[in-house]
């Protein structure tokens, strides 16, 4: 176990929970936006992601996404997966919108598409991103103290050196590992909030072609960024990112811009 990689998770854990939360807490204080449009947003993430699409896309993975092992292969279902995460968001938020806004007679307004993109994103941080850095913790420190063969026999006694050889590599994580993961966290804010708008902005403006727009970038992000890492490595894959991240930036200053000329 290296000192630098526990204080790394640490950190990371902290970002993950901490700025989201601290991101809707600023913006609570400084808008008085209603704190339903927040609960709203992390309703929609576990409705069709958390509890549905995300086990299902793990399932066809593992059924379909290993058989492919060719490149070509490979790209054509990362392309597949993200397109379908997609368009099964959005959709989710936009049915978010159609029926919970109009239930609780809120308007479509900037204010209220960020708290709800903020909210979606909280959730999603926060529960299970920082859920899944904090049971690799929690293995890393095991690990650290076990020997991986004779951990991996004692658990089953038919596996080999392919199951220790996983178990070792948990057992090395870099610290950069954990701090890109929340370096992705920070990064993830503003996308989640331009999709939010985006999607809003098909129903304020009663325009398709935006909810489109909000596929289509949704789509780019999760095929470019994942794609560059396996092909370039993860610094000119987060380099790429946070242009994305200065991008979503602009779209979510634009669509105030836009919302406020209705208003």
């Amino acid at each position: 176990m290296q000192a630098a990689t526990i204080l790394a998770f640490i950190i990371s854990l902290l970002i993950q929970v901490g700025y989201p939360l601290a991101a809707i807490l600023v913006f609570r204080r400084h808008t008085r936006t209603p704190w339903p449009l927040f609960a709203y947003g992390a309703l929609i993430f576990a409705v069709f992601q958390l509890f549905t699409w995300l086990p299902l896309s793990i399932f066809l993975d593992a059924i379909w996404g290993e058989s492919l092992k060719t490149a070509w292969g490979a790209f054509a279902w990362l392309m597949t997966m993200a397109l379908l995460t997609a368009l099964i968001e959005e959709s989710g938020r936009w049915l978010g919108y159609r029926f919970l806004f109009r239930r609780g007679n809120y308007r479509l307004i900037w204010r209220n598409g960020v708290a709800y993109g903020l909210g979606h994103n909280a959730l999603e941080t926060m529960w299970l991103i920082a859920g899944l850095t904090f049971i690799g913790f929690v293995t890393y420190l095991i690990m650290g103290r076990m020997d991986p063969l004779a951990l991996v026999q004692q658990l089953s006694p038919g596996a080999g050196t392919a199951e220790a050889a996983m178990l070792h590599e948990i057992a090395n994580v870099s610290w950069v590992q954990p701090l890109i993961v929340a370096f992705e966290r920070i990064l993830a804010l503003p996308h989640q909030v331009a999709w939010a708008l985006l999607v809003m902005e098909s129903l304020a403006s009663g325009q398709k072609r935006w909810f489109g727009f909000a596929v289509l970038y949704h789509t780019s992000i999760a095929i470019i960024v994942p794609g560059l890492a396996r092909l370039a490595g993860f610094a000119i894959a987060e380099a790429v990112n946070l242009a994305f991240a200065v991008m979503s930036i602009w779209i979510i200053m634009r669509l105030y811009e836009l919302s406020e000329q209705r208003t």
